[in-house]
């Protein structure tokens, strides 16, 4: 049976949400594997009460049993914070840290899924770990860095296209303008190296941001822009909700990425070899776009 392992920081409500999925998945047998740890690289006892909800959510989960509280900031505390403003003991305090954890996770377990797990990895976990990087963004041309950063970018993006339109033609004309390759939106499972974000892909999808909602959503963003310029319609509240709609959009097609994933790896239709996805003994080193199969994951039943 395949066995992986999880890394988390249990950062926000997202994460329950997909450890949730995969604790169905897992349970209900679509999933043959075992999770023998889950890292969270928190206090098991906080005293923010929001992060101390999600712990217990993620307890009372069923088929990800062993929970290991490994957390990061009380690490060697002094050296942490002398490493604040010097890269070197930055470098050495990650190394050290990474090695702690390396220790109390499982010997016989190579392959984690990181669900939201906020701390960068030193080279001592990434030669010793094929980490899954869930990162909201297509392979090689999306955003990097965290999802609220991603989803800002996503919306200055159109911009500049959309602006070169007249506004009494945008509705027609956003549909052509959004499938252009550089704007649409996506998410993707990688494996995580040094470079941020950039890591050998397994899987992914995509999808334009034309729905209804963005559209109307464009035309009244874009409307701002011209009357007050980008910094000035960033202020105002249509803005924030133009970037938490496509943060919705793009969130929706996480949990069928992940579970649909290891659902094939954990059935042997996937292989990782020497972090590239192999599917019937062919290499994939681009990875494979699960849009098709998401689709079907995401239609109601008849």
């Amino acid at each position: 049976m395949k066995r992986f392992g999880i890394l988390t920081s249990l950062h926000d409500d997202d994460a329950v949400t997909l450890l949730r999925a995969l604790d169905r998945a897992i349970a209900s047998g679509r999933i043959i594997a075992e999770v023998p740890c889950v890292l969270c690289n928190v206090p098991e006892h906080p005293s923010d009460r929001a992060l101390a909800q999600r712990i217990e959510a993620v307890k009372a989960l069923t088929s990800l049993k062993k929970l290991i509280f490994f957390p990061s900031r009380e690490f060697q505390k002094e050296l942490r914070e002398q490493a604040r403003t010097d890269p070197k003991l930055l470098a050495r305090w990650r190394t050290e840290h990474d090695r702690a954890l390396l220790k109390l996770l499982p010997q016989d377990v190579t392959l984690y899924l990181s669900v939201g797990y906020m701390q960068i990895l030193s080279p001592e976990i990434l030669s010793a770990l094929d980490v899954l990087n869930l990162h909201p963004a297509l392979p090689q041309i999306g955003p990097i860095g965290m999802w609220p950063k991603v989803m800002e970018e996503q919306a200055e993006r159109p911009l500049p296209y959309l602006l070169a339109v007249p506004q009494e033609q945008l509705a027609q004309e956003i549909p052509q303008i959004m499938s252009i390759s550089y704007l649409r939106a996506g998410g993707m499972l990688h494996i995580a190296t040094e470079q941020t974000d950039r890591g050998p892909v397994i899987s992914w999808y995509e999808f334009p941001l034309s729905s209804e909602g963005l559209t109307k959503l464009w035309i009244a963003v874009t409307a701002l822009v011209r009357a007050q310029g980008l910094e000035r319609a960033k202020q105002e509240p249509v803005w924030r909700e133009l970037v938490q709609q496509i943060r919705r959009e793009q969130f929706a097609g996480e949990t069928p990425l992940i579970v649909l994933t290891l659902e094939k790896l954990s059935q042997g239709l996937w292989e990782i070899q020497e972090r590239t996805l192999y599917i019937g003994g062919q290499p994939y080193p681009s990875g494979y776009c699960l849009n098709r199969e998401i689709a079907a994951f995401s239609r109601p039943p008849i």
